[in-house]
């Protein structure tokens, strides 16, 4: 897991595990405070934010309880090397590396994306 780029300098100030816990359970707990959104796909967004939050908090909680180093390192990558999240690209390399374990799946993945996509665009408009 790439955690920092050669161009990162030494002046910036990597989060910590409890503070990713902190922004998770706050971020966890605005998704669920009235009014929520009432477009359906904003609503079904909105909660799968907030499913993916606690999750994350979970599983970040019990890495920080038995190795703080794996945590921190969890914790620098979802950082992303500027600061603004982890890098999409190097994610979706791993994920084709290790979970998918190939790029036919991953390629069904995106094909399926798109598929999800293109109906709820058209459920959208639907809608409106």
């Amino acid at each position: 897991m790439t955690t920092t780029p050669e161009t990162e300098t030494d002046t910036r100030i990597a989060e910590t595990p409890e503070q990713l816990l902190h922004d998770l359970g706050e971020l966890h707990t605005r998704t669920l405070v009235s009014p929520l959104p009432k477009h359906p796909a904003a609503m079904g967004w909105q909660a799968t934010t907030a499913s993916m939050a606690a999750g994350f908090a979970r599983a970040l909680h019990a890495l920080n309880e038995t190795s703080p180093a794996k945590a921190q390192e969890i914790t620098t990558w979802f950082q992303g090397p500027f600061e603004e999240g982890p890098d999409p690209e190097e994610h979706t390399d791993w994920l084709e590396r290790y979970v998918a374990q190939g790029p036919e799946l991953l390629e069904q993945w995106v094909e399926d994306g798109r598929r999800m996509a293109a109906e709820s665009a058209k459920n959208t408009d639907a809608w409106e």
